[in-house]
């Protein structure tokens, strides 16, 4: 399911009343804003992170789509127009606009909200700005990410990290490792297996053919592309493209659906974080509000499909996975604290997330693809996901394949995947080739009837 956020824009309700749809940019950049008027958003109940479908019509033709802070100062625009910039749940700030995006377009008319159609939208759920951790239920809905016995890449992450729909998790390794390549399978699997899914694709400081390509692997994806610097946007700008994005998803959730978000990458997002505040620096991040701002991101994520406290079902589920760079810190740069401030990243939302893959920089280096460490991947809840037989299996898959080096363990997991049509059966290959000589004793005597199992132990 696709909500074409592109095309319709998100609502962004301000603290002072003011209520816009803010389109992404096709490409990047700016993009563009629908006025929207008061006895519109109140007819209709708009929140921030409504999606509406409408009709609109020109405000001022010609007029420029964005204009500098220098414009906002003239006698044209009086105090409130200048419009110092802020987050969407009010937070103060103090950097000023390098361009300010001006509505060119009026909403005129409405004909859905959030995919619903007007008649069935007036009794969709009020916006919920936090819920709580009682509110949240263990995901028990696997989202197999392999799309055939020829899906490398798919099959590793489901032996490596069984994906459960309502985790937070990411994708760790060095430039070069593979990282859009791992989140691309993970979104190739989720719209297989569960195409009630409601996915949206989040991009930050992407290259364009970057871009092109997750648009012609996911033509019914919507792929966001949030402002970046390189477009002359600034990191407010991108910030609140992000927390809209993020808004947007909550409301999908209330109206009971599944929506996962890929956001390439979350590192980027941090560095935005950090730039808002002028904290690039590690002293300055040490002490940057970022900190506490990205955990918020990932801990929007959960199952929501369980029994809240008075007994109403919340339904719906957000899965969150972000790639994120990561490699070796120099300990003679933490000391001096001189270290890169994007390296800290995975300090802060560590504990935040309950999926995590971690690529091999040894396996890249080698080019042996993909250079997925299942050693050191991390599934929180796969014993729910998992049968019980398939669970036992699938760790005595693993235990198997720890006692090799990396290079081997890599060619054993492969040379099996191509030896098998599925993971039923490349874990069983794994488990039975290497399971103990007394392993096997067990389970021969464990089949036999009772009274001679009682003889034996005689």
């Amino acid at each position: 399911m696709a909500l074409d956020i592109t095309r319709n824009g998100i609502v962004l309700r301000r603290d002072g009343g003011a209520v816009t749809i803010n389109r992404p940019g096709l490409n990047g950049g700016p993009g563009s804003q629908i006025e929207v008027s008061d006895a519109l958003a109140d007819r209709y109940r708009l929140a921030t992170g409504d999606i509406v479908e409408g009709c609109t019509e020109p405000i001022q033709e010609g007029r420029a789509a964005t204009v500098s802070s220098d414009e906002c100062m003239e006698d044209a625009y009086d105090e409130e127009e200048r419009d110092e910039p802020q987050s969407i749940h009010g937070s103060s700030v103090t950097l000023w606009l390098v361009t300010r995006v001006v509505p060119t377009e009026k909403l005129v008319g409405i004909t859905r909200i959030n995919g619903l159609a007007v008649e069935e939208a007036c009794d969709r759920p009020s916006p919920r700005r936090k819920r709580s951790q009682s509110e949240r239920a263990s995901p028990e809905r696997l989202a197999p990410l392999s799309v055939g016995p020829h899906d490398t890449t798919g099959r590793m992450l489901d032996f490596a990290a069984p994906l459960g729909l309502g985790y937070a998790g990411y994708i760790a390794g060095p430039h070069g490792a593979g990282l859009s390549r791992t989140l691309r399978a993970v979104v190739s699997g989720v719209s297989s297996h569960a195409p009630d899914c409601v996915t949206i694709v989040l991009l930050l400081r992407a290259r364009s053919e970057e871009l092109t390509d997750w648009r012609r692997r996911f033509p019914n994806v919507d792929v966001v592309v949030c402002p970046a610097p390189q477009d002359g946007s600034t990191p407010e700008q991108t910030l609140q493209m992000a927390d809209l994005v993020l808004e947007a998803a909550c409301r999908q959730t209330e109206l009971g659906r599944h929506v996962l978000i890929a956001i390439d990458s979350l590192t980027a997002l941090w560095g935005a974080m950090l730039e808002f505040e002028s904290a690039d620096a590690q002293a300055n991040a040490d002490h940057a509000r970022a900190r506490q701002r990205i955990r918020e991101v990932v801990q929007r994520a959960g199952n929501f499909s369980g029994e809240a406290p008075l007994g109403a079902n919340l339904g719906g589920s957000l899965t969150i996975i972000g790639t994120m760079w990561q490699q070796s810190i120099d300990e003679d740069a933490e000391d001096e604290r001189e270290l890169h401030p994007h390296l800290r990243l995975i300090e802060h939302i560590l504990h935040e997330t309950s999926w995590r893959v971690s690529l091999s920089p040894y396996l890249a280096e080698s080019r042996l693809y993909p250079a997925i460490e299942t050693t050191r991947c991390f599934s929180r809840d796969e014993e729910r996901l998992l049968s019980p037989e398939m669970f036992e299996q699938l760790r005595e898959a693993r235990t198997a394949l720890s006692s090799l080096s990396a290079r081997d363990r890599y060619n054993r997991l492969m040379d099996t995947i191509d030896a098998t049509n599925d993971n039923t059966a490349m874990i069983r290959a794994l488990a039975t080739k290497e399971r103990p000589l007394e392993r096997q004793y067990h389970m021969l005597f464990s089949a036999l009837p009772e009274e001679i199992d009682q003889h034996i132990a005689d």
